[in-house]
């Protein structure tokens, strides 16, 4: 029972979630549970989860987080034009490969970056977008990477 108890401990160390912020962005960061507490927290009430059937996954609670847009102002957007910020996203990836994107534009400049917000929870870090109509479909469970990235427009002559 001892050999199963100290496995179980080493997998939970060999498990500590960490996220990573990068992309095009001026400092790269990793955030585990104890540096992401040490950051100033936002609390969010009435936080469900929704998914794209109108099926609640998750009943409304009171979440507390980091908001994202504070995460990208930590880090940094690198650009040489502001004109280029309409071209940047923002790609949340979950451990799983699930991934959600977010536009520069609606998390500064719109409400919705008032309530995107990162949350350490289970072991492990998590995403919600209070504001969306379905919360469920940009849930992100174990996120463990925010990559801020340009949108390519491609050319079809």
């Amino acid at each position: 029972m001892k050999l199963i108890f100290t496995f179980f401990l080493l997998a939970l160390w060999a498990f500590s979630a960490t996220l990573s912020v990068d992309g095009v962005v001026k400092h790269k960061f990793e955030l585990n549970k104890e540096s992401f507490f040490k950051l100033p927290q936002t609390q969010l009430k009435e936080v469900d989860v929704v998914c794209s059937s109108g099926e609640v996954k998750q009943e409304p609670k009171k979440v507390s987080g980091v908001l994202l847009m504070q995460l990208l102002q930590k880090a940094g957007i690198d650009i040489q034009s502001k004109k280029k910020l309409n071209q940047v996203s923002i790609l949340t990836t979950a451990m799983d490969n699930y991934a959600v994107a977010f536009s520069y534009n609606e998390l500064f400049n719109t409400d919705i970056g008032n309530s995107v917000i990162v949350v350490y929870e289970n072991e492990s870090f998590s995403l919600y977008s209070q504001k969306d109509f379905l919360t469920g479909p940009r849930h992100v469970y174990a996120l463990e990477n925010i990559q801020v990235q340009y949108l390519k427009r491609t050319h079809n002559d």
